[in-house]
């Protein structure tokens, strides 16, 4: 039989956890700093960074996101609009990878934070090679203005350990 210490380690943890929240203005949570280009979008503080995938062949966005407000408010990653700029100078219209319709309007707790990856692809031709992303935020909330964001997905190197 376990004894009481073990049964209720695990509930101290998650209680710790579950404190965690976002602080309006540090583009932080849990003592990590938000990375990429920021902006503050009505209630959301929002950074917006570009990456690559070995897996995925359009260039990926690292939303990261905290709601500075003391209210729930609603995160619409389908509403962001994207364009990219190809290693050529043409700019396209970008549409985020959704085969299955998972990119929906979420809740998001009073000073709470998420951390959503996007993979973003060329509407007319998938093998586009693009050099540079440009997102507007405005739409990903509630009274956000426009707010473009550009990024540049940079090649992850993997690394390989013996």
């Amino acid at each position: 039989m376990p004894s009481v210490i073990a049964r209720t380690a695990p509930i101290v943890a998650l209680g710790l956890a579950a404190c965690a929240t976002y602080s309006p203005g540090s583009f932080a949570a849990r003592g990590e700093s938000f990375t990429g280009e920021l902006a503050t979008v009505g209630c959301l503080d929002v950074a917006v960074a570009g990456t690559r995938d070995a897996v995925a062949p359009g260039p990926i966005v690292d939303f990261q996101f905290g709601n500075r407000c003391d209210h729930a408010v609603h995160v619409d990653l389908a509403a962001v609009r994207a364009t990219g700029r190809t290693t050529s100078g043409e700019e396209i219209a970008l549409v985020a990878y959704d085969p299955y319709r998972e990119i929906s309007r979420q809740k998001l707790e009073a000073r709470g934070f998420g951390r959503e990856r996007l993979e973003y692809r060329s509407a007319r031709d998938f093998g586009t090679d693009i050099a540079l992303v440009c997102v507007d935020v405005g739409a990903i909330t509630e009274g956000g203005a426009a707010a473009q964001l550009c990024v540049a997905p940079e090649t992850r190197v993997a690394e390989v350990t013996p």
